[in-house]
């Protein structure tokens, strides 16, 4: 009576649990087509700054010229064949820029396109439309975390999300793409819910519900009745690709439902942040020699117990730009340098200036720092969607945070539940345990092999319910 009462749920459960095994399933095949098919830059390598002593000494009588008032940020960036004092107030508002030789400076959309350019091959003159966004959208969601960015428009339909600060790609898509990731987000996240939350909690609830007591029974039925018992035509395909898929859906779904359920009661972890702004003091002059036998991505003015440094990024010659290499992470500089601006400045590296960040954005002292490590790979606990690298992790007795020296942001600072979710959801449900072994793309084929097999499953589970019907 038992066996019969979980076979008559099974198959009630079928139509609801059912079709949103389907749905997801069907969602779920789109990430990694979208992610083989969809457009690419042609280059993920930072353009290059062509740095000397007599530059930085430029760069220093100018500020010191002209009144500035107090900036988050100061940077010395490469511009075409020249390179340009950026100046950032904070996170929203456009970037201003001052040259070295007085001439009229770019605005922050001339940098853009010529960062567009950079990266997708393409010549400015094909460039349709310029957009500075300040929000996310259907095109630009917010897993690309960075903001503003300039959306660069060109005649043959491509766009690319340009982050001046960082000199980087934030993203890259085409009206192919942006279809396909709306699928995605729509019927994938159920974003199109996202006004009505208490909604969207009920039907996630119900529908999701339904599907795992749908293979919880489906478990169960496989543990109890006769594993020798003749089966024939969709039946036996049905029982065969059961065994296989139990534990598999079973787990999708249980991350699935955790990662849900995460999302709408945690708190969010703290995102990008500058540092404060702060007023330069009227003199500055380099008290230290340049080394100039290496290329540079950028010159970063950091403040340091009261002292001034110019930060010089040291550009790295191994920048891969592949797409494996690109989502793998590669970091962006080999080392930096740190040129002293006031004569009683003691030496300063980036291990202790990260460190001195972090104290910064926590509150903590530094022995309740640890774990100092540097990250110049993606993972579960630093993915891709922050772009930067490379970051400087640390741990503190609650979570732990990414400071990025290069500017002297922190970049993410995570509880120790959100590191949890992460695992769950970046090694289990997306699969990510199996990438050491078999590579991005050897794991996405292999998702797309389940979710086919368990697309044909469904498909067989609801023939069965027919054909009794």
């Amino acid at each position: 009576m038992r066996t019969f009462t979980i076979v008559k749920w099974h198959r009630l459960l079928l139509w609801l649990g059912g079709a949103t095994l389907l749905i997801f399933a069907l969602t779920g095949l789109t990430h990694p087509i979208m992610s083989w098919t969809g457009p690419q830059a042609v280059t993920m390598r930072p353009p290059v700054l062509q740095l000397e002593g007599a530059t930085l000494q430029q760069a220093m009588q100018k500020l010191n010229n002209a009144a500035q008032p107090s900036q988050a940020l100061i940077k010395l960036v490469p511009y075409r064949d020249t390179a340009l004092i950026q100046l950032t107030a904070d996170l929203s508002s456009p970037r201003r820029y001052l040259t070295l030789d007085g001439s009229d400076a770019p605005d922050d959309k001339d940098v853009a396109v010529w960062l567009s350019s950079h990266y997708s091959g393409l010549p400015d003159a094909e460039v349709n439309a310029i957009t500075l966004l300040t929000a996310y959208n259907n095109a630009y969601p917010s897993v690309n975390r960075l903001l503003p960015v300039y959306q660069v428009d060109y005649q043959n339909g491509l766009s690319l999300y340009i982050h001046t600060e960082s000199l980087s790609m934030a993203g890259i898509t085409n009206p192919y793409k942006t279809a396909v990731q709306a699928v995605f987000r729509q019927l994938h996240s159920w974003q199109w819910l996202d006004s009505t939350p208490v909604l969207k909690v009920v039907l996630m609830a119900v529908l999701l519900g339904s599907a795992l007591l749908l293979v919880l029974s489906g478990i169960w039925l496989l543990l109890k009745l006769p594993f020798n018992a003749r089966r024939r035509g969709l039946r036996r395909w049905h029982y065969a690709l059961s065994w296989l898929l139990a534990l598999p859906v079973l787990l999708y779904l249980l991350t699935g439902i955790y990662h849900f359920a995460y999302k709408q009661t945690a708190a969010a972890n703290t995102g990008l942040t500058l540092p404060g702004a702060k007023p330069l003091p009227d003199t500055l002059a380099i008290t230290q020699s340049l080394d100039i036998n290496n290329l540079f991505n950028s010159a970063s003015l950091v403040q340091a117990n009261g002292h001034w440094y110019w930060r010089l990024s040291e550009f790295n010659p191994h920048l891969q730009a592949d797409r494996n290499s690109r989502f793998n992470g590669q970091q962006s500089e080999q080392g930096a340098q740190f040129l002293a601006l006031t004569a009683d400045a003691p030496a300063l590296n980036d291990a202790a200036y990260a460190r001195l960040l972090a104290t910064k954005f926590t509150g903590l002292t530094e022995d309740q720092l640890t774990n100092q490590t540097v990250i110049s790979r993606f993972g579960p606990d630093y993915d891709f969607r922050n772009k930067r690298l490379p970051v400087w992790q640390f741990d503190y007795p609650d979570g732990r945070l990414f400071v990025d020296a290069v500017s002297g942001q922190l970049i993410e600072q995570q509880s120790q539940a959100s590191r949890l979710e992460r695992y769950s959801f970046s090694f289990v449900h997306k699969w990510g345990m199996l990438q050491p072994l078999l590579g991005r793309e050897g794991r996405d084929m292999l998702v797309i092999g389940f979710m086919v097999l368990l697309l044909t499953m469904a498909v067989l589970g609801f023939a069965m319910r027919l054909r009794r019907k």
